[in-house]
């Protein structure tokens, strides 16, 4: 997906500088052919977030996208069969003859951005809300690039639809392509972590079978009274006790990559009535409830005398968590104090 995205900005580019440079009067074809590459950019933002986010094969109706695309060369495709002189002259001023199809481009690169832009925003901000509920420690899936990729786009959107200046759209572009194309090989892994396929995206595929929407999972807190509920009461009160028997004799949160599929198997269910019955019996997500365990356990082995001679860090380390920042702001958050401020006062 990043190949085929900086291979069309390439292609937009080249047109941009035959255009600007006048050697389009020798390549008049060449010159054209990135004049709708802008309505591509929206879709592969798109794409882009949503293969990266989700790991599964490329489905081939996400190729819907680019219709207004491909219909942008189809309103130009007469442009192709003119003699060569004709095509200099329509290029030399202003596309001239085809005023109509130039005006339709530039409304519908318009309407991509507003689009694309707050959709793949969405689409990232809604998978990072997910990540609490699947994942014990989250400091190591790095969404920022992601974000950092739409913001730079917004940005180019915005000055295409404000300043009208092609040098400065297009230098932007030229710039930014280069920036993506370093950060998106240097981090194009940035949500491997171990068992993200089996973890974030366990049920999914039961979640959508039936409606084939693209839908998060069911992990989001349940309704009051268990509305919709896929567990009645007295079964969620039952695998709730199962659960704080597990995570009081095996300890499974001292493991920092601790996931919920990983939990659930440990328990005998379904990821997704976990999930559940974390939402709405302990009114927490998976991340709040196995990070308050490591609290409490972080201050029973920090209380032991045996332990003195350790840091506060090492403690936490052995208490499940993979960083210092995550530590601290966990513990402060279920203490009310820092670390060093809490054991003072023991």
């Amino acid at each position: 997906m990043l190949a085929c995205w900086l291979a069309a900005s390439a292609n937009m580019l080249l047109s941009v500088y035959l255009l600007g440079s006048g050697l389009y009067k020798q390549y008049p074809a060449a010159a054209i052919q990135g004049l709708w590459m802008p309505m591509a950019q929206g879709p592969f933002l798109y794409l882009y977030i949503k293969y990266q986010t989700r790991p599964i094969l490329f489905q081939k109706r996400d190729l819907l996208h680019f219709l207004p695309f491909a219909l942008g060369y189809l309103l130009f495709s007469q442009f192709y069969f003119l003699p060569f002189d004709e095509k200099v002259n329509t290029l030399s001023n202003n596309a001239a003859g085809f005023e109509m199809e130039n005006r339709f481009r530039i409304i519908l690169i318009c309407i991509s951005g507003i689009i694309y832009i707050p959709w793949s925003c969405y689409k990232l901000l809604g998978f990072r809300n997910r990540l609490e509920h699947q994942f014990s420690n989250t400091e190591k899936i790095n969404f920022r690039w992601l974000l950092y990729l739409i913001i730079g786009m917004a940005v180019i959107w915005v000055a295409v639809l404000v300043m009208h200046s092609d040098r400065l759209v297009f230098s932007a572009s030229a710039i930014f392509v280069c920036w993506m194309g370093y950060f998106g090989i240097k981090q194009v892994n940035v949500f491997s972590q171990k068992n993200i396929e089996s973890a974030v995206f366990a049920g999914y595929e039961a979640a959508t079978e039936d409606t084939g929407e693209d839908q998060p999972p069911v992990t989001q807190p349940a309704q009051p009274k268990y509305a919709k509920s896929l567990l009645e009461e007295g079964a969620a009160q039952k695998l709730h006790q199962k659960l704080l028997a597990v995570m009081e004799e095996e300890k499974p949160y001292l493991d920092p990559e601790l996931t919920l599929n990983d939990l659930a198997g440990m328990v005998d269910t379904n990821p997704n009535l976990l999930s559940q019955v974390i939402n709405s019996v302990e009114q927490k997500t998976f991340y709040e409830l196995v990070n308050e365990f490591r609290v409490k356990e972080f201050l029973r082995q920090a209380a032991l005398p045996a332990n003195k001679k350790y840091t506060l860090l090492t403690i936490a380390y052995d208490c499940g968590f993979n960083s210092k920042a995550s530590f601290n702001r966990n513990f402060k958050k279920h203490t009310g104090k820092s670390p060093s401020e809490y054991l003072h006062t023991m």
